[in-house]
């Protein structure tokens, strides 16, 4: 029965496609359509804290290759997707652990560590069915690329794009890779409440009628812990050559669901930003609010490994203001320093401050006990990119963030040095 809805969208989405014209030209076929690439990319992790997580230092080195194949020809087409990504762990930072870049071993961490990802896809006029381990990225179901090896999760997805400016996501995933493990069986869990959940169903639509903007829904059901709902609309304005205003709002609408293993949810978060672009400079202003008594809580894999299903405008590098009751605001700046003709830099700054977390309705003992005494969070963000534009070095990238985050009793400084170089096989 749970699974009639999803099934309805599929039978939908792919009966219009049937209504559309095949292309003139046939698809370039299995073997043609296919690319592999390679990125190289070089970390440096730092991050102290006065007393809620432990120092962690640490230095790697990972290689992430891709092969994505075309499709058979046909009405419908037949193809594979494999990856295999591998982590070097060149310094440990004097025996420090808990970067998030390398799998445990015993009381330690590996130095060296691989995985093998694959699946198999097909495709009728403009939509595509997948199977297998897969990279979904949505408002409720995100995985992320922070580290060295990015997370995978196991499943089905369905994506299309048959139905006039209409994109329509679903997915079902049963199972999780995170950065610290090379197993791919592992599940789900609420990141905050550090509760399991089942398997991960979502279904979403977002319609582009203008260029400038555009509206979204989501749907999703993580078995045993939450219904979450999820709405968003944005709109770019040009006000000249020169300048532009844009505005985002994202809503989350939360609640329990089944065994309710998380407790007992009624959550609604929002978000409203804006972006003031003139010249080479952008000005930002958001403001963000969470209604119950309960933070606004989203996905991690069972080895800890957060999701980045928070699309809420004041989601930061490190904290994301989603208390019970929170309201925060953020400012946001950034600089665009064009091009030298060899290299390409930005650079940009962030200040949110939280308020208002009603930590009197937290249970101190409960699953939820990070709040229980914090009244207020403060965000400072740094992040500096350059890249290469010309020469044998070309889109080679050197980033630096840092983050500063302080909240009631407890401070945590985050520093990240990524070097990247990525470069197609075929």
């Amino acid at each position: 029965m749970k699974n009639r809805p999803l099934l309805g969208l599929f039978v939908f989405s792919m009966s219009a496609s049937s209504l559309h014209a095949h292309a003139d030209e046939a698809p370039e076929g299995f073997i043609e359509g296919g690319s592999a690439k390679i990125l190289a990319r070089n970390m440096y992790f730092n991050r102290n804290s006065l007393s809620h997580y432990p120092d962690a230092i640490g230095w790697g080195q990972g290689f992430l290759m891709d092969y994505q194949s075309g499709f058979t020809q046909g009405e419908i087409g037949f193809g594979i997707e494999a990856s295999a990504y591998t982590a070097y762990k060149l310094d440990g930072g004097r025996g420090t652990v808990g970067t998030g870049m390398f799998p445990a071993e015993g009381d330690g961490e590996r130095s060296e560590s691989s995985t093998l990802n694959g699946a198999v896809k097909m495709k009728w006029s403009n939509t595509v069915l997948k199977f297998g381990d897969l990279r979904p990225y949505n408002p409720v179901f995100a995985t992320p690329d922070l580290r060295l090896m990015p997370m995978t999760t196991r499943g089905f997805q369905l994506l299309s794009e048959d139905i006039d400016k209409v994109s329509i996501d679903i997915g079902h995933f049963y199972s999780s890779r995170g950065y610290t493990t090379t197993n791919h069986d592992e599940g789900f869990k609420a990141g905050y409440a550090g509760v399991d959940a089942g398997d991960v169903d979502y279904a979403g639509l977002t319609y582009t009628p203008v260029d400038a903007g555009s509206v979204g829904f989501y749907a999703s059901r993580a078995e045993d812990l939450w219904r979450q709902y999820y709405l968003n609309g944005n709109y770019s304005l040009a006000l000249d050559e020169e300048q532009s205003l844009s505005f985002d709002f994202n809503l989350y609408r939360t609640l329990d669901e089944g065994k309710a293993n998380a407790g007992d949810i009624n959550n609604t978060a929002w978000s409203l930003s804006s972006a003031y672009a003139i010249g080479s400079q952008t000005f930002t202003l958001s403001y963000q609010k969470v209604h119950g008594r309960t933070p606004f809580d989203y996905l991690m894999s069972s080895d800890g490994t957060y999701m980045d299903s928070i699309y809420l405008a004041n989601s930061s590098q490190y904290g994301d203001f989603n208390g019970p009751g929170e309201q925060s605001i953020g400012l946001g700046y950034a600089y665009d320093f064009g091009s030298t003709g060899y290299l390409h830099t930005t650079l940009s700054f962030r200040y949110v401050y939280g308020f208002d977390i009603d930590d009197e309705k937290v249970d101190p003992d409960g699953l939820y006990a990070y709040y229980a005494h914090s009244d207020k969070q403060i965000e400072r963000d740094i992040d500096l990119k350059t890249v290469v534009e010309t020469g044998p070095l070309k889109n080679l990238s050197v980033r630096v963030r840092y983050a500063d985050f302080a909240f009631t009793g407890d401070s945590v400084k985050q520093l990240r040095v990524i070097t990247e170089y990525p470069f197609d096989l075929f």
